[in-house]
């Protein structure tokens, strides 16, 4: 299904409903409808794009999860010019308008993240358009409620607390329609704006039921590692393909490559070293792979891999990793291709992927939501537990939770093997020397730390991704969830 997740950048979102008797929550759909419409004619009006927009309008009203924990903050009244004046030239300058009264309305959700599911998935081309436009969304409402807007294909049911449409429901959303994108475009044009008095209003309005209150008072927990939006995925292009179980040598390989055609001297964010050469005290890129896992018949091979970004990285950070990884890339057209030099004539070649053509490259697979998670690659702990003592393992993957920002799990099995079809035992077994092993580089500071598969249940739901352990930089300790809410 299509999926879309809107960020508050600033925690609130400022836009009334159409009476001006409050404030609109959840955004309406028809609301976000029109701010692609807007990035649409920003952009220029691209006839791709256009198409994406016509074929999003035709669709099934989509299902709105959000915060049913939302405040509405009072905003005193304030005269301003209004954006559209008519008449006289002179009164269409700012300084020579009529004021007219507004009372801005703020809303406060409890979880500054919205997510919009529709349930067919575009055709690859509509997809990518959709994309090209998200990131050209600045804001919702107002000008002043920044937002980040991430499309995005997702596997499984829509999570079950969230507003649908209900013709007995009590909410009534604006949402669009077949013809919404030429109606726009109609009163936009009209006269080339000089003459409109009025804004374009919807011509449909849907009800909707309102998830129960209560159900997340407080949003799912999430790690110190980013979301959908800060994954940057690259996927098997051709070339020489490692095995799953080299990926630390894979991971050092794309690191050192970031370090060497990024900004010099590398960005914190992206060695993982401070100006000092220490290591760093912050969470930096994480590098982790996509590999075939968890699936009826998986076999574990690697089809690519994805590069994280922290979650809430400054945008200065931001910016030196994003320099990097396009340094890394070479263009072709809207296609982008990366090589990365394996050994002396192995050379793996990737293409960065926002439409991932398979299931388990999907970053919405990996940043789902739930309360039990099993590793796909093995934890590393940060030392050897006293004689073997399984409490004492416990405790350690416990800190390892608390250190990438989770809670402590409530249940920890600790297992040889993974819960997931297709992922390599931590150990070979005994006495089997035809079984690989994990090959992990030299020098590496988690080489010699013991490894485990573990299962973890949270006391309440955790929001995806998941690594935990020494080696959680260089994508072990990467988990799954587990449970119902897992995409399927």
């Amino acid at each position: 299904m299509l999926t879309l997740e809107i960020e508050l950048l600033t925690g609130a979102y400022r836009a009334s409903l159409p009476d001006g008797s409050g404030s609109e929550w959840p955004p309406h759909p028809e609301r976000v409808f029109s701010a692609l419409v807007q990035a649409w004619g920003d952009g220029g009006e691209e006839r791709g794009e256009r198409a994406a927009l016509e074929w999003l309008e035709l669709q099934e009203l989509p299902v709105v999860e959000a915060s049913t924990e939302v405040s509405d903050r009072d905003a005193p009244t304030v005269f301003v010019p209004p954006n559209d004046a008519g008449g006289a030239e002179i009164e269409v300058l700012p300084d020579q308008r009529r004021r007219q009264a507004r009372a801005f309305r703020v809303a406060i959700p409890g979880d500054s993240v919205v997510r919009f599911y529709w349930p067919d998935d575009p055709s690859a081309p509509a997809a990518a358009a959709l994309e090209r436009l998200a990131r050209r969304v600045a804001s919702l409402g107002h000008s002043a409620s920044l937002v980040r807007f991430a499309f995005g294909i997702r596997a499984g049911s829509v999570p079950t607390h969230a507003w649908r449409p209900d013709p007995r429901g009590a909410t009534v959303l604006r949402v669009p329609y077949g013809g919404r994108l030429a109606d726009l475009e109609r009163w936009f044009s009209d006269d080339g704006g000089r003459k409109r008095v009025e804004r374009s209003r919807s011509l449909r309005s849907e009800r909707y039921r309102a998830p129960p209150s209560g159900l997340h008072a407080t949003p799912a927990a999430r790690s110190v590692f980013g979301g959908v939006n800060d994954w940057f995925v690259f996927e098997d292009a051709g070339g020489f393909r490692p095995d799953l179980l080299a990926f630390g040598h894979v991971a050092r390989r794309m690191r050192d490559t970031l370090m060497t055609v990024g900004p010099q001297p590398p960005p914190e964010i992206v060695s993982g070293h401070d100006s000092q050469g220490r290591p760093s005290a912050r969470p930096h890129v994480a590098i982790v792979p996509l590999a075939n896992i968890g699936w009826a018949h998986s076999m574990g091979d690697l089809l690519g891999f994805a590069v994280i970004l922290p979650r809430g990285v400054e945008p200065d950070e931001r910016h030196a990793a994003i320099r990097s990884l396009a340094a890394f890339v070479r263009f072709e057209g809207d296609r982008a291709h990366g090589s990365l030099n394996l050994r002396t004539q192995d050379v793996w070649s990737v293409e960065r992927s926002a439409v991932p053509s398979r299931a388990s490259l999907t970053p919405t697979r990996w940043c789902a939501v739930g309360r039990t998670w099993a590793s796909v690659t093995p934890v590393f702990l940060d030392r050897f537990p006293d004689h073997g003592d399984l409490i004492e393992e416990a405790v350690l993957v416990a800190a390892a939770c608390r250190n990438v920002g989770l809670p402590e799990p409530v249940e920890i099995e600790i297992h040889k093997h993974s819960a997931f079809a297709g992922a390599p035992p931590a150990y070979p077994a005994r006495g089997n020397p035809a079984r690989l092993d994990w090959s992990l580089p030299r020098g590496a500071s988690y080489r010699d730390r013991p490894r485990r598969h573990v299962v973890l249940r949270f006391p309440d739901p955790v929001e995806g991704p998941v690594i935990l352990g020494a080696a959680r930089y260089h994508g072990l300790g990467l988990c799954l969830p587990l449970d119902a809410e897992r995409p399927g």
